[in-house]
């Protein structure tokens, strides 16, 4: 019977997660020195609290295809001061000084990160920034102390393909993740004739260290594959040998790949740099009130310690961000227009394109024979292709605002569209056909908001 055989494949899960917050600040904040320098002091107190809860089947691990987890709770106490002041230099500069101390009880670690701004108007019509700092970011309560499961496409030693659990317990050992990073900007707003118009530019650069990253399963798979095939042993008798991961890569007593414990884990270090622009103008006529603005992001390195430049690439085995592209060039440009009741407005999103490789993927020739037995050779092709092309979409809504109608004193109606030119997501060699992260698969998607006040 068909419905049986599939509410015994669906099967059912139960579980409970709570996850709760506690916090206690304290902030003193004024003037010293007749009002000149300002200065800020203060504390807080925070408590995590999470903990997850499955049934029995998932705890046992006693389901065929997503294995199943583990219960779990965790805590993580945390205590910080922190100091800043702002001080003038001059009438035309700005100088903000600041310092955090954090301590995490629970892990054992603490950090001290300052930041200092300055901020200064150059003439009229330009200001000029620069800043420059560290900054932290500790292990999630899930990262620290949880248990994650997900399942993947895993290639084994006879090059055979099949979906096979990855599953991660928390690490408590995990160090906060660092970042040392500096900024130079300015602003540019010039008067007279070009009234109404503004240009803002930036140039960042971040290094990272102990960056917080679950390993790639499919690096691991990929070496444990290796190992056991560099082997003058069968693949039996190499894993009863002790060849390759046998820590992290569980198989069956034939060989066969059963799953993989991928671990929490401070991973290398990273560097990153760029430019951020964004100009604008603003202008008024009978027809209504104008904007007009062009944005763009442009990456110029993006390098985890070992790894080749990110930058105009489909990054699947890369251990800070597996299966995350990073596109060279994104511009956005828009139009908003405004006249008594009516509001508009148009963006245009240009994403660059990007290099996939294929060989960091093995499923992918698995995916490439299926596409061709049910779309044919071309669709096949423009499947397998390396070259994933650039995407441009629009995105459009118009707005009315209603009369005010007895006790709502503000209401309006708002249509619009997500991808009005229904583009197509491109398509990327990998498991899905497209990337989830850098491009929207659903096409044209409609909206309607209704929204009012009293």
């Amino acid at each position: 019977n068909p419905a049986e055989l599939y509410a015994h494949l669906l099967g059912r899960v139960v579980s409970q997660t709570v996850y709760e917050q506690e916090v206690f600040d304290a902030v003193a904040a004024g003037s010293i020195m007749d009002d000149q320098i300002g200065l800020a002091i203060g504390m807080q107190h925070r408590t995590d609290y999470g903990r997850v809860y499955y049934d029995s089947t998932m705890n046992s691990g006693n389901l065929d295809f997503v294995y199943g987890a583990t219960d779990w709770d965790g805590k993580l106490t945390t205590t910080a001061v922190f100091t800043e002041i702002a001080v003038p230099v001059g009438e035309d500069i700005d100088v903000n000084v600041a310092v955090r101390y954090e301590k995490f009880d629970e892990i054992d670690q603490d950090t001290t990160d300052p930041k200092i701004t300055v901020l200064w108007r150059a003439t009229d019509t330009i200001t000029a920034r620069a800043s420059g700092g560290s900054s932290y970011r500790v292990g999630s309560l899930n990262q620290l102390f949880g248990t994650v499961t997900t399942v993947h496409n895993m290639t084994d030693t006879d090059g055979s393909s099949a979906y096979k659990p990855s599953v991660t317990v928390g690490n408590p050992d995990l160090k906060p993740e660092s970042a040392d990073m500096w900024n130079l900007g300015f602003s540019w707003i010039p008067e007279g004739m070009l009234e109404g118009f503004q240009l803002d530019m930036d140039y960042y650069d971040y290094e990272y260290e102990d960056i917080l990253s679950r390993q790639s399963y499919l690096s691991i798979v990929a070496a444990d594959n290796t190992a056991l095939k560099a082997s003058s042993l069968s693949v039996v008798d190499a894993i009863a040998a002790g060849v390759g991961n046998r820590d992290q890569v569980l198989r069956t007593g034939t060989g066969k790949l059963l799953r993989v414990l991928p671990e929490f884990v401070n991973q290398n270090s990273a560097e990153t740099s760029g430019l951020d622009l964004q100009a604008s103008y603003s202008f008024d006529n009978k027809y209504g009130a104008f904007r007009a603005t062009l944005a763009g992001a442009y990456v110029s390195e993006f390098v985890v310690a070992g790894q080749k430049d990110a930058v105009g690439m489909y990054n699947v085995k890369n251990p800070v961000m597996p299966r995350r592209a990073v596109p060279e060039y994104k511009i956005n440009a828009s139009l908003n227009w405004s006249y008594e009741n009516h509001r508009a407005y148009a963006v245009v999103r240009y994403i660059d394109g990007y290099e996939a490789t294929l060989s960091e993927e093995p499923a992918t020739g698995f995916w490439k024979n299926t596409v061709a037995l049910s779309l044919g050779a071309e669709a096949s092709a423009r499947y397998y292709d390396a070259n994933v092309p650039s995407w441009t979409t629009v995105d459009a809504n118009y707005t009315y605002s209603l009369p005010e109608m007895g006790p709502v004193s503000s209401s309006s109606i708002t249509i619009g569209a997500k991808n009005l030119l229904d583009r197509d997501a491109p398509w990327v060699p990998n498991n899905t056909t497209y990337d989830p992260v850098t491009h929207d698969f659903r096409g044209r998607v409609w909206h309607v908001r209704f929204s009012a006040s009293m």
